[in-house]
C-alpha cells in the first residue's frame, strides 16, 4: 500500500510545488485533503506519474480551507466522485462539494472507506474559539496500521485514543500528518513527544502545521523512527 504526499508546506522531491496545505494519495486511488492551491496539486499529482482519472474517492479530515482548497480543480477533473466528510463539517463544505460536481457521503465511526482503508469518524475540537471536528484515515494491510491525520485539532494523542476503540493499533506502523504544534514551546513539543511513547509507533512522519519544535522534539524522544516529508514523500505500509 503506497502512500504518497502530493501537497505539504514543504518540498521532498524538487521540482514539486508547495504551500500552507496537505493532501495524501494512497494506493493511486483515494484521496486525503486536497491542500490550499488544487493548481498546484494537480501538477504535482502529474510530475508523479499519478492521475485523477484514478481516484475512487476523496476524504476531507476537517473544512478548513487548507485542506479543502483543492476541491474544485480535483472535482472538475473527475468529477461524480464521492467525498466524504463528518457529518457535523458543516453545511458549506456539503454545498461546495455539490457546486463543485462531487456526491457528499456522511461518515461515522469506523466506517470503511475502500478496502484496507477506513476512517475514526468525526471527533469534536476546536480552533480559534469555534468548532472544528476532525477525522483521521486509518489504514491496515498485512497486519499493519497507519493513522493518517489533517491537523489534529482534537489533539494527537487523543485522536490515537478514539481510533483505538475502533481498531487494532498493535503494531502501530505508521503515524503521518499534521500534528499543530507549531506554537509549542520546546518543552511543550517534548512533553506532547513523550505523550506518545506510549503507543509505540514505529515510524512517526510530521507534516504540514507540525512545525519544527514537533519535528526537533520527535527525533529527540523518538529516536531513529521519525522522517522528515514534503510534497513528493513515499512510503509503503
Amino acid at each position: 500500500m503506497t502512500i504518497t504526499v502530493l501537497y505539504d508546506n514543504y518540498v521532498f522531491r524538487p521540482g514539486l510545488s508547495s504551500g500552507w496545505g496537505f493532501s495524501v494519495l494512497v494506493d493511486d486511488r483515494i484521496l486525503f485533503d486536497t491542500g490550499e492551491n488544487g493548481s498546484d496539486l494537480l501538477r504535482n499529482m502529474e510530475a508523479l506519474g499519478r492521475s485523477p482519472d484514478r481516484l475512487e474517492a476523496v476524504v476531507i479530515s476537517h473544512n478548513h480551507w487548507d485542506h479543502t482548497g483543492g476541491l474544485k480543480e480535483v472535482l472538475g477533473a473527475h468529477p461524480g466522485l464521492n467525498v466524504y466528510i463528518g457529518p457535523d463539517t458543516g453545511e458549506d463544505l456539503k454545498e461546495s462539494i455539490i457546486t463543485y460536481g462531487g456526491s457528499p457521503k456522511h461518515t461515522e465511526p469506523g466506517m470503511q472507506i475502500a478496502e484496507n482503508i477506513w476512517t475514526t469518524g468525526s471527533i469534536k475540537a476546536s480552533y480559534k474559539g469555534s468548532p472544528m471536528p476532525e477525522q483521521a484515515m486509518v489504514l491496515q494491510k498485512n497486519g499493519k496500521t497507519a493513522m493518517i491525520t489533517g491537523c489534529s485539532h482534537p489533539g494527537v494523542k487523543h485522536m490515537i485514543e478514539e481510533a483505538s476503540k475502533l481498531f487494532s493499533f498493535s503494531p502501530f506502523t505508521l503515524l503521518m500528518g499534521g500534528f499543530h504544534w507549531r506554537d509549542f514551546s520546546p518543552q511543550q513539543a517534548e512533553d506532547a513527544a513523550e505523550e506518545l511513547q506510549q503507543f509505540h509507533i514505529e515510524t512517526i512522519v510530521p507534516t504540514h502545521c507540525s512545525g519544527k519544535p514537533a519535528l526537533t522534539a520527535l527525533k529527540k524522544i523518538h529516536k531513529g523512527r521519525v522522517l522528515s516529508a514534503g510534497s513528493g514523500f513515499e512510503t509503503e505500509l
